[in-house]
């Protein structure tokens, strides 16, 4: 009789822990899904909640805020457990994002920071920005240069800013004259590539181009290569996605290094961090930093420090399920 009744406790406590996964419903914003980072950390996150059983419901805001802030209110008005912020204009977010913490909803945040989110997730950018920037000055030998900064420039993006910021600083320090133009969003490749055809023509000694995201650097990489000045102007950005790493490759390629980010773990890292909070883990830091990789072909230049890699290894790193093109 003892045993029954403990295998019939067993069975309820199974059910019920069966019940309470079924049950976890998850909001998973992403603000586009136009580029490799956005696919990645997307699945990272799919995959980590179809481990424990969650349900997920993922929306595409197309890179568009007022979808967003729609994909936002629809979480909000269904109830969920926990929503993740797959990036976006925070500005912008932060009386929906604050609408859906006062409901009781947590929120945790990636590339982005949210005050009272359960935690806020992105690489280490001010480690980052400090990497590239020095390794801009020692590919230029320390000397006074010339460089154009292609940015988002008043888009409330905070991790964009920090790597501005950060940047400009070290270029300030080192003598270099920097140049700030606008990337776009929406069609950063074909705006990049225009604002860099203009700086070469405006600044015949221009040396390299510094993004503080991905896609601009394949615009402005175009540019060069269409100027003939690649052994003369260089490009350095943040984002291995794989159109970057592919162009990358080339021998004659004018990307010099890339911070590579691991999407893919930043939103298996958001969902754990669910996970613990759900468990009652008070514990969790506000702040988390992913890992990252610095990709270039010169890792003489870099600072010690960060994990270095060729942009081969950093597509078998990020992309394992991909063949290297290049092979």
């Amino acid at each position: 009789m003892r045993r029954k009744v403990g295998m019939l406790a067993t069975v309820a406590l199974l059910s019920g822990y069966l019940l309470c996964t079924a049950s976890t419903v998850i909001g998973l914003s992403s603000f586009q899904m136009g580029n490799d980072w956005n696919i990645q950390l997307a699945q990272g996150a799919k995959d980590e909640m179809a481990a424990y059983g969650w349900q997920v419901i993922h929306t595409n805001a197309q890179a568009i805020t007022e979808n967003q802030i729609r994909d936002l209110e629809s979480f909000l008005a269904r109830g969920v457990d926990a929503v993740i912020i797959g990036g976006g204009m925070a500005p912008s977010l932060m009386p929906t994002i604050q609408r859906l913490i006062d409901a009781g909803i947590t929120v945790v945040a990636i590339d982005m920071t949210v005050p009272d989110a359960l935690t806020n997730i992105y690489p280490d950018n001010y480690m980052t920005s400090e990497l590239l920037g020095v390794f801009c000055i020692n590919r230029i030998g320390g000397r006074e240069g010339k460089a154009l900064h292609l940015t988002i420039p008043g888009a409330g993006w905070h991790t964009v800013t920090i790597r501005d910021e950060v940047a400009s600083l070290i270029f300030g320090l080192e003598n270099v004259t920097e140049v700030v133009m606008d990337s776009g969003l929406t069609d950063a490749v074909s705006k990049s590539m225009i604002a860099t055809r203009s700086a070469l023509l405006s600044t015949p000694d221009l040396d390299f181009v510094y993004c503080s995201w991905g896609m601009p650097a394949l615009g402005a990489a175009r540019a060069i290569r269409e100027a003939g000045k690649q052994e003369e102007v260089f490009v350095v950005c943040t984002d291995a996605d794989r159109a970057v790493l592919q162009e990358m490759m080339k021998d004659d390629s004018p990307i010099a290094a890339v911070i590579g980010q691991l999407p893919y773990v930043m939103g298996q890292m958001a969902v754990q961090s669910l996970k613990r909070a759900f468990e009652g883990d008070t514990t969790i830091p506000k702040i988390q930093f992913a890992p990252f990789l610095f990709i270039t072909k010169e890792p003489q230049l870099v600072p010690p420090g960060p994990r270095v890699v060729s942009p081969v290894e950093a597509w078998k790193t990020i992309y394992p399920s991909v063949p290297v093109p290049m092979e």
